[in-house]
């Protein structure tokens, strides 16, 4: 959702994508009493059959990624651009069962792929196909949503409208660090993840992770491109 947006594993982490039903999300009863813990369980539950759309940006040594895209169990869809600056390696990507069908530019095809550099220059600004059984394209929103450490309750608040409560934890980011991360889940009816947002020590957000997540339950069908170029195994970088 898995991408969760970061080079390589990450930007494609979110692609276990796609509703299989168009309904929202059942509402759930209200809590009278509100734990961190219940609220991230009810966050993660909701990932693992709905899907969803989100659109992202994060920062990881000056280099920037954006993502875009539907992500869900099955399949689903997501365009990713990154570098230094202007945002010149692009891809696009469609995920249909274990099948991961990728466009891109031979900058994108290389760093947000995997592609090894003759592979990128065969096939840029063309389809191709490939098996999704590498680990690095079979995780989901869930995934991208883990947080680790003890959880807290920060301060409720209101995001596009919608009523959120926080939860705070910690995540792993591509260096092997440890990142304050705020997560915000929808604070009536079902605890769908709206937003998700790095921060530092005085709880401002800070650039290094952005994910607002909306239209859960919304119906991600998309069609195997024609005549795309089947590859062998491909790595994650």
């Amino acid at each position: 959702m898995e991408f969760a947006r970061r080079l390589a594993a990450g930007t494609l982490a979110a692609m276990a994508a796609a509703a299989l039903c168009s309904t929202a999300p059942a509402a759930a009863a209200s809590r009278p009493t509100l734990d961190a813990s219940a609220l991230y369980r009810d966050a993660l539950a909701s990932t693992r059959s709905w899907s969803v759309h989100y659109v992202s940006t994060s920062t990881q040594s000056k280099v920037t990624l954006a993502e875009t895209g539907d992500a869900g169990p099955a399949s689903g869809t997501q365009t990713v651009s990154a570098g230094k600056g202007s945002l010149d390696d692009t891809i696009t990507i469609d995920v249909i069962g274990g099948i991961t069908y990728v466009k891109g530019n031979t900058g994108g095809l290389e760093a947000l792929a995997g592609l090894d550099a003759a592979q990128a220059a065969e096939a840029s600004n063309r389809w191709v196909d490939f098996s999704t059984t590498n680990s690095a394209f079979s995780h989901d929103v869930a995934t991208e949503l883990q947080l680790k450490g003890r959880l807290t309750l920060g301060r409720p608040r209101t995001l596009d409208g919608l009523g959120v409560e926080a939860v705070d934890g910690t995540q792993v980011d591509p260096r092997n660090r440890s990142m304050h991360v705020v997560l915000y889940v929808r604070a009536s009816g079902t605890h769908v993840p709206v937003e998700e947002d790095s921060v530092d020590t005085r709880g401002r957000a800070t650039s290094a992770l952005h994910v607002v997540y909306s239209h859960w339950g919304e119906q991600v069908r998309p069609q195997a491109p024609a005549g795309a170029l089947p590859l062998g195994p491909v790595s994650a970088v």
